[in-house]
């Protein structure tokens, strides 16, 4: 019978280094990512918005974000998180741990960061869509190993088949005219709207014009793809791979150079000809593929002694993933909205690049500054404290 025990954090001694390094990177890649989003909206439209005002430095700088950072690092942030919730289900259970309330409430108290995260700070939230794929994730996990590769990928299989039946038709025509009016609204409010105005737009504006049937099927697209990486993750995690990668370095290496000649090409058929089949071919096959990139060239690097040092500042930032994930949102939809410093639309890709670098590096001083004092970050104390029904250690 499994019995009651004080749940104990992950010591730092067991802590998978490369596992952290991957966050930190996923992190700055995510940022990168939500940088274009950030000062233009959600749907990026070139009919209302001014994408390049330094010319081909800002066209150069899209093409860099779209190529190594667009599609990819949500999507390796998905296989952290499969790989991760492996990780405490195993370690709750050598601890004799009741593992199930403590998932529930694990997932439970992301969905509500992520509600809150998405309604008062920034629309673009992926924690309320990790949170309802956690709870499914919960019952995959059950399954063997062969089981979460093979669900696995058939859910990323299903996203990569929705290139065949793309197309342009009046449905999708409809839409375009409804994201357009949407991103009129959006541009207005974001650059003059007080916070409460931005707040209220959220709560009452409906992006597709469909209703709850339109938030149904934007979050069970999402989901999909989410839950085909968290499965991904759950099976790397369940093989022990990344635990002893030098054990492993022959299949690492070549899963590096599939997902390097497969994946790239991938993203860069998007960049030659950019059309429906082509962003989708970048965005369900290149992103995830390209996210396998970079976790393979980290397991790889990290065995190393110059590839661990070199990589040692990503991990500072990993080991805060939620606290830093949520400062970006605040920073930067500070920095651009009219509420802040009003920069929504005015600086462009180049600049937007350099801001992101220029903050990253902030977070990786400051992410080193508190893990000097403290064991944890400040929000994954708190999603712990609820998550155990405990205050655990902060303080060092």
């Amino acid at each position: 019978m499994t019995k009651k025990m004080n749940a104990a954090p992950v010591l730092e001694q067991k802590r998978i280094e490369a596992i952290d390094m991957m966050r930190g990177l996923a992190l700055l890649g995510i940022l990168l990512a939500n940088s274009m989003h950030f000062q233009f909206g959600l749907f990026l439209n070139p009919d209302i918005h001014s994408f390049y005002p330094l010319g081909m430095i800002d066209r150069l700088a899209e093409m860099f974000i779209v190529l190594f950072a667009q599609a990819s690092f949500y999507t390796l942030f998905s296989f952290l998180f499969g790989y991760g919730m492996v990780l405490l289900k195993e370690r709750l259970l050598q601890q004799e741990l009741h593992y199930a309330p403590i998932y529930w409430r694990r997932m439970l108290i992301l969905l509500i960061v992520g509600y809150v995260h998405g309604l008062f700070i920034w629309d673009g939230d992926i924690l309320f869509t990790y949170a309802i794929s956690g709870f499914i994730l919960f019952f995959f996990l059950k399954l063997k190993d062969k089981g979460l590769l093979i669900w696995s990928i058939i859910l990323l299989s299903l996203m990569a088949m929705s290139i065949t039946s793309s197309g342009e038709d009046e449905y999708t025509a409809s839409i375009d005219e409804q994201l357009m009016s949407y991103s009129v609204q959006e541009k207005e409010v974001l650059s003059q709207g007080s916070y409460s105005e931005v707040v209220s737009f959220r709560e009452s504006t409906d992006p597709l014009g469909m209703g709850l049937l339109g938030e149904i099927i934007t979050l069970v697209s999402a989901m999909i793809s989410v839950l085909g990486m968290f499965l991904l993750g759950a099976f790397v995690a369940r093989k022990k791979w990344l635990e002893d990668p030098n054990k492993y370095r022959g299949l690492i290496k070549r899963i590096w150079w599939i997902t390097l000649l497969v994946g790239f090409p991938c993203k860069l058929a998007f960049l030659i000809n950019s059309n429906i089949q082509t962003e989708t071919l970048h965005s369900m096959i290149g992103g995830p593929i390209v996210a396998m990139f970079y976790a393979s060239s980290i397991a790889l690097l990290a065995t190393t002694p110059k590839g661990n040092k070199l990589l040692q500042p990503l991990a500072y930032v990993g080991r805060l993933s939620l606290t830093n994930y949520l400062m970006q949102s605040i920073v930067f939809t500070s920095i651009f909205y009219g509420y802040g410093l009003d920069l929504f639309g005015k600086i462009g890709y180049f600049s937007g690049v350099l801001l992101v670098f220029g903050f990253f590096f902030i977070q990786i001083i400051v992410s080193r500054l508190w893990l000097k004092a403290f064991y944890i970050g400040p929000f994954e104390w708190f999603w712990r404290a609820c998550t155990y029904l405990k205050l655990p250690k902060l303080k060092r």
